[in-house]
């Protein structure tokens, strides 16, 4: 993202230039858009996003988007396409995925003077998103195939070592906090830590492809308070060990570098890291304050881990963070739960720009 882009953005807008303002939104994405994926006359842009292509089409005053996601002629049709119906009311909201021949296919399409800069960016992030998380279901669940091969750098071999070794740490030290929790009654503390681990993984190894896909389902249920506590640990429980029993193998098939146009997660500036910390910060001062060492860590490590599931952020965000969590690590409850309490309080005091989208 280049932010400093987006100020051209909005006054072409404002000044009724809409195309120009289209333009400057690609430029905006990745000032690399226009120069690398476009036509002579910037008409056509076909733009590589994971495994899928996002094509854009400027003409006759029209904008039409639109995005080849699978090919369904071997797959179990009715399922699927009762899936796609689903998809189509929820997540999609503007966007739709329609069937051209044997092909699923996002599609959307205004005039250029609708083309809002923020609604185009987000009609572009919804068609990546959606694209990211269901192409690896349809292929595993429905036998549907790839369109396009994806463009992925795989990770070297100490990498993805490393990443399953850290991984598995994470599902060990977890399962010694669950042990913890569940004999002292704590089942809210044991669903809150399953979360916390699951998003440790993602932060450590930005997980991708079908087991991704599980993580977001398996968290969605984790936070689904109309499901018991101790089904949702139970459920916790079950994906963790089927991560470990599938082995190293199997898990070194979702951790890879891959094309990105639109990014999945948001990014955000320090100024609004300070205001989506806000209420944390005061909730673990009032639990530190009482005593309350393990509240005041498990809504600290929380929040902070929450932050790094749905946001890129700023770097000296990133380095609080780090710092606070590095220096926590193997700590008493008390002495965690302060070191923590600092971290948040000081990106309290810090001050950035706020950002755009």
């Amino acid at each position: 993202m280049n932010s400093n882009v987006w100020p051209a953005v909005t006054a072409a807008w404002q000044d009724k230039r809409y195309l120009e303002s289209f333009y400057y939104l690609l430029d905006y994405v990745n000032p690399l858009v226009r120069a690398m994926f476009a036509n002579t006359e910037q008409t056509e842009f076909n733009v590589p996003h994971g495994s899928v292509l996002v094509h854009i089409s400027i003409k006759d005053q029209m904008i039409e988007i639109n995005c080849p996601l699978v090919d369904i002629t071997d797959a179990t049709r009715i399922p699927l396409l009762r899936k796609v119906a689903e998809l189509n009311f929820h997540p999609l909201t503007v966007s739709q995925i329609k069937l051209s021949g044997n092909q699923l296919v996002f599609h959307f399409k205004c005039a250029v003077d609708t083309a809002e800069p923020y609604k185009m960016y987000y009609i572009m992030k919804e068609i990546c998103q959606t694209a990211d998380r269901y192409d690896d279901e349809f292929r595993e669940k429905f036998k549907a195939k790839n369109i396009l091969e994806p463009k992925i750098v795989q990770l070297s071999e100490e990498q993805k070592e490393q990443a399953w070794r850290q991984t598995n740490e994470i599902i060990n030290e977890n399962a010694q906090y669950l042990a913890y929790f569940d004999s002292q009654r704590w089942y809210g503390s044991s669903v809150d830590f399953l979360v916390i681990a699951l998003k440790r993984i993602d932060l450590c190894t930005q997980i991708k492809g079908y087991l991704r896909t599980e993580l977001d389902r398996v968290l969605a249920e984790l936070t689904n308070n109309n499901v018991t506590a101790a089904e949702r640990i139970q459920l916790g429980k079950n994906f963790l060990h089927h991560i470990q029993e599938a082995g190293k193998d199997s898990f070194v098939k979702n951790i890879y570098q891959a094309e990105v146009f639109i990014p999945e997660k948001w990014r955000t500036s320090a100024e609004q890291a300070k205001t989506n910390t806000e209420a944390t910060l005061n909730q673990v001062q009032k639990y530190h304050n009482d005593k309350n060492y393990i509240g005041a860590a498990i809504e600290a490590l929380y929040s902070i881990y929450d932050l790094f599931y749905k946001n890129n952020m700023d770097n000296i965000v990133n380095a609080i963070l780090f710092d606070a969590l590095a220096n926590a690590a193997g700590k008493s409850w008390e002495e965690t739960s302060g070191i923590l309490l600092n971290g948040l309080r000081s990106i309290s005091t810090i001050h950035s720009t706020p950002t755009t989208v």
